[in-house]
């Protein structure tokens, strides 16, 4: 996570004063009184009637995502900006800002909070930390999709949570390795697989999982009878999840899918793809010295 100071944020989104006067139509006036006085679900539905009115009142569509924005609508929020964005004049860039800033830090800070509590092994409020945090980043995504390390929170953020939701499970596939029951294990960890976003890091850690629990498997299989080959059924099974974990941006997880590849191929009668994987695997520890 990255985080980013920002000065003079004035809380915009909570506390802004309008300037009453020119033209303001009934329907905007009440929508600015209901903001300042905290009824965000009025000023959003006062603020939506106006921009149905006068769809290029720049102020009504700008006020109407920073209504929405403290009601957690992302999308609304969203939609409003764009609308506020197409009008070009960029009046309110400086509260856009500021607006930002405030929805960043206050992710970050539930983001800070979180990792308190995954600590503590509190897993449950860790994720709801988290899911806040995620919202209050979207909608600073939204309000400036130019900010890319925005996007990268969210992305590791979804991991964090994936990580900490399918953790009982992985723990338990764990547990019943150690007793032997492999098939049992493989059934737990596709059950963490199915609530996992894929190439997540969570994901990662569980195709691993299943390889190598099938690898173990085929292992046992071939020691209780050497002229079965029932056991490449299991080296089978392994080998795409290793295969897609060579893709992996994590180094250490392509280096560790290689090295179980090496072990596949040979078992299989690959050998050409098991001196590739060879190759690979040395080319990726002398990177990592």
């Amino acid at each position: 996570m990255r985080s980013v100071k920002v000065l003079s944020v004035f809380l915009i989104l909570s506390a802004v004063m309008f300037y009453f006067g020119g033209c303001s139509t009934a329907e905007q006036t009440t929508a600015k009184l209901a903001y300042q006085q905290g009824d965000y679900k009025k000023a959003e539905e006062e603020f939506m009637k106006e921009t149905k009115n006068n769809p290029t009142n720049e102020e009504a569509w700008f006020y109407l995502a920073m209504s929405r924005a403290q009601q957690n609508k992302v999308d609304g929020v969203k939609e409003a900006i764009d609308q506020y964005r197409k009008i070009g004049k960029n009046t309110f860039s400086t509260e856009l800002t500021e607006a930002w800033g405030t929805m960043y830090d206050r992710g970050y800070k539930q983001y800070e909070d979180g990792e308190k509590l995954a600590k503590l092994s509190k897993d449950q409020d860790a994720v709801k930390k988290f899911q806040d945090a995620l919202v209050n980043f979207d909608i600073a995504y939204a309000l400036q999709p130019d900010s890319a390390f925005v996007k990268d929170n969210v992305s590791a953020l979804n991991g964090r949570i994936n990580t900490i939701l399918v953790k009982p499970t992985i723990d338990k596939g764990v547990e019943l390795e150690k007793n032997g029951d492999f098939g049992g294990a493989i059934s737990e960890y596709n059950t963490g697989l199915a609530k996992v976003s894929k190439g997540s890091g969570a994901y990662e850690v569980i195709i691993y999982n299943i390889s190598l629990a099938n690898l173990k498997w085929g292992e046992k299989l071939r020691e209780a009878n050497p002229d079965d080959a029932t056991y490449k059924d299991k080296y089978n099974a392994a080998l795409p999840y290793l295969e897609e974990l060579t893709t992996s941006k994590d180094k250490d997880n392509k280096l560790n899918a290689y090295e179980l590849l090496i072990q596949v191929y040979a078992n299989l009668g690959m050998n050409d793809k098991a001196q590739d994987a060879i190759k690979m695997r040395d080319q990726l520890k002398s990177e990592s010295k």
